[in-house]
């Protein structure tokens, strides 16, 4: 892997639950790692389900290999073009040629 094809600085973020003194559960996200990495876009597609109109954006993420990163994490972009940031859902983590030296994240866009 090219480190000049790495240009984006993401945040991989897991899910932690906590629970209050009253027992109320919070969710919270929290940074597992952080490393740089190539953001393309895949494709798109729109679909009508609970009649409305859902848009689905699908994302390659690709970084250097970090052990632990599973589908029940998240990818976080703070987009400097936009101003804020982006979130995507980990779909699959994929190591290309079983080499350990890569991860290939497929991955929904979280649109708010």
């Amino acid at each position: 892997m090219r480190a000049g094809e790495l240009r984006h600085l993401i945040a991989v973020q897991e899910k932690t639950v906590t629970v209050d003194a009253n027992g109320d559960r919070t969710e919270v996200w929290s940074v597992y790692h952080e490393a740089w990495a190539s953001i393309e876009t895949g494709n798109g597609r729109e679909f009508f389900q609970a009649k409305q109109t859902w848009a689905d954006l699908s994302h390659t993420i690709r970084l250097r290999w970090k052990d632990g990163i599973t589908h029940d994490m998240r990818v976080m972009f703070d987009d400097p073009k936009r101003g804020s940031a982006r979130y995507f859902n980990i779909r699959s983590v994929l190591n290309p040629d079983e080499r350990t030296e890569m991860l290939t994240l497929q991955c929904s866009e979280a649109i708010p």
